[in-house]
Formats: structure tokens, sequence, C-alpha cells
């Protein structure tokens, strides 16, 4: 199977920037306060050019650029920003793993025209607002390599004989050893990769164990692991409990306004949108009364969704006071993401459009489609209709 690498250059330094467009442009140092005692995590160019690289300490890099920015590394919020990407990512591809917040790994298992297939993909993440480059090769850590050494925006693809070639020409420093190992090939005068092919059988395996073993089969290019499947985020949940029980319609829907509120805040936080939302409430009695609520389109608009439960809150009778109230949304997507039909017009062939069905279950999953289910006697249009399970037996 090939395997494509997407890199995303100084990820944690595009988040900063894409969250304030006021800091392109300028040097930008994340690792901490300048006055703080710690290190520098990520460096962007313009700051690199005064001679800043990571790990140095935070200080000696103020004192070579004072008019830097210097940022805490928040990992949380690049985390959530890596999750965007690879929700975006897993819409189009379903073998994705991330091996870092810089590096995601793509499965082409079912592509046939590879460099047009990663090319879609790498406009969807640059859509987003990150620039990204990408690698093409037999093997995980050639790929990675490739997508590392591609221009931004650019696609390196592997092939045979210049995926070997492409790894010899390497520096032993791009490989994934320890500093005091690389100090040791570069005292036995290796300073190539494709040097460590010229030694003797068992000479890396006796000097340096399994991770010389390990190195070996990294430039031989025998890396037969696949690329995991990622499940990532599939709903966010918001929960507020009552010391006092709610037993008022207009407290109750305060309550949910102020709940939905900050459901809202978090979609956008991760640039998604969510196509459901699921309303739970806890009565004192300790009944759970409960509904689902469907979107045409995915929104984070909480207006839309909170005319759709101030609907629900009406038809309900509350029989108790409420003690809990749960909101969660659902089929998270893009924000620029939609439902569409799959089909434009009537269907002519039941036999072409199970084969179709059947190949994109297989592809992407038993839920990749729906069927529409209509209902009647409700009052709004959203309720119109329900999505249910599509089998291809029943087409």
């Amino acid at each position: 199977m090939r395997i494509a690498c997407l890199y995303l250059p100084g990820f944690a330094i595009q988040v900063e920037r894409r969250a304030s467009p006021a800091l392109c442009g300028r040097p930008l140092i994340i690792g901490g306060y300048y006055h703080e005692i710690g290190r520098v995590r990520e460096v962007s160019r313009e700051a690199a050019a005064y001679g800043i690289v990571k790990d140095m300490p935070l200080r000696h890099a103020y004192s070579l650029c004072p008019s830097g920015v210097f940022l805490p590394y928040q990992e949380e919020r690049y985390t959530e920003a890596c999750s965007v990407v690879l929700s975006q990512i897993a819409q189009l591809c379903p073998l994705v793993e991330s091996v870092s917040l810089a590096c995601v790994l793509m499965g082409l298992r079912y592509e046939r025209e590879e460099r047009r297939f990663v090319e879609d993909v790498m406009s969807a993440v640059q859509h987003t607002g990150f620039q990204v480059s990408c690698g093409i090769a037999s093997s995980r850590f050639a790929a990675c390599l490739a997508a590392e050494e591609a221009d931004i925006r650019g696609v390196l693809v592997l092939a045979g004989k210049e995926e070997q070639a492409f790894l010899h020409e390497l520096s032993v420093v791009r490989l994934p050893a320890s500093d005091a190992t690389v100090r040791r090939l570069h005292l036995f005068g290796i300073t190539r990769v494709g040097d460590l092919l010229s030694l003797p059988p068992g000479t890396l395996e006796a000097q340096f164990g399994s991770e010389g073993q390990r190195l070996l089969e990294l430039v031989r290019g025998v890396d037969v692991r696949d690329v995991e499947r990622w499940e990532g985020v599939r709903e966010i949940v918001q929960t507020r409990c009552f010391d006092v029980p709610v037993a008022r319609g207009d407290e109750l829907i305060e309550a949910v306004g102020e709940t939905l509120a900050s459901l809202c805040c978090q979609l956008r936080d991760r640039w998604q949108c969510c196509r459901s939302i699921a309303v739970l409430l806890r009565l004192e009695s300790g009944a759970v009364r409960q509904e689902t609520l469907h979107f045409k389109e995915p929104t984070a608009s909480r207006e839309v969704m909170d005319r759709r439960i101030a609907s629900f809150i009406e038809h309900l009778a509350i029989v108790a006071p409420v003690e809990e109230l749960q909101l969660t949304a659902s089929g998270l997507c893009a924000e620029e993401g939609r439902q569409s039909s799959f089909l434009n017009g009537p269907c002519r062939s039941n036999s072409q459009f199970g084969e179709a069905v059947a190949l994109l279950q297989q592809r992407y999953g038993r839920n990749v489609m729906k069927k529409v289910a209509t209902r009647r006697g409700v009052r709004l249009s959203e309720e119109q209709f329900s999505f249910v399970s599509c089998k291809v037996e029943e087409q």
C-alpha cells in the first residue's frame, strides 16, 4: 500500500497566526515569555533569521531578537486545531493517522491517481487556513521525509529506484536515532544514509543493538506498518446541573440558551459544525426526556439551534422540575460541510445504484449514506424528515 504524508511546517506558528492575523510577518517565538526560564518550542522563519533555533533558552532568544513576539506553548489549543485538520482529511480519505501535530499519514489503498487525490486533500486543508506539503512513498518513513523535503504546497512522489536514491542521499541526522548514535556514526565516517548499506552484515546490530537493526530496515525500505484509522472526536457534550430544580419553562429556555452558547463557542473554536443536536432533560422524578434534532445543513449557528430546541421545549409537557440539562452536538464536520443528494435525478438502474452504494460503504463505512424518511404532522420544515440507515439489499 502506498502512503502519503501531509506535513504542516511550524504548526503551532500557523495556529497562532490563524487566530491572530496581525502576527503574520512578525518574528514569533513559542515556548514561553521572554522573562521566563524555559526553552523555545517553535520559531517562525522571521525569528529564525535572527539565529533563534528550537530548544534555545528563551532569554537567549530575547537577546537575539528583542522585537520578537513571545507566546506560551498552548498544547490543548494545538491539539484541537490538529483534530480539525484530521477531521477534514478523514472526510476524503478513510485511512488517516496522526503521527504528530505536524505530520498526518494517509493510506492510498484505493486511489489510482494518487497525485491528483492528495492535491485535492491539500486544497481542503489549505481552505482551513493551513499551509501543507506532501510526500508519497511505499513506506511511512520515506513518505514523512519526502513531505519535509517538498516545497510548501508541493508534492514529492517517490517510486521504485527514486525512493532508494532519495533515502541514500539523506544525512544520517534525519534518521530516527538518538544523538549518541548519530555521533558514533560520524566517528565511523558515516554521514549519508546510503553509507549504512556499505557496512559488513551485522555491524549495525553489533554496535547499536535493536536500534541499529531498525535503522537498517528503514534504509532498505522495510516498513510494513499500515496506516491506522483515526477515529476522531465524534461529538461535543455540554451538561448543566441545577442546584435548585427548574420548574418554569422560561427559566429552562434561558438555561438552554446559556448552555447552547457555550457549545457553539466550542464548535467555533474547533472550526466545525454539527449535523444534529441531542437534548436530554433529567427530571426530579427520575424520568428522562430526550430528543435528537437534525439540521438540513451542518451549522454552528446558535440562532438555528435555539429555534429548534425552543420548539422541542414548547412541545414538552414538564411534569416535574428539571435537575439536569445535557446538549450533545454530533455529526461534526468542517465549517463548509454540507449534505447532498446522491442522485440528481431518478435512478435508472437499481443494480448500478446498489453497486455504487456498496462501493461507498466499503470504502468509507456503513454509515456514510443515509436514506430520507418523511414525517407527517410536524410544524417546522426541518422536522419533516429524518435519516435512516441505507442498506444495499433494500434498493
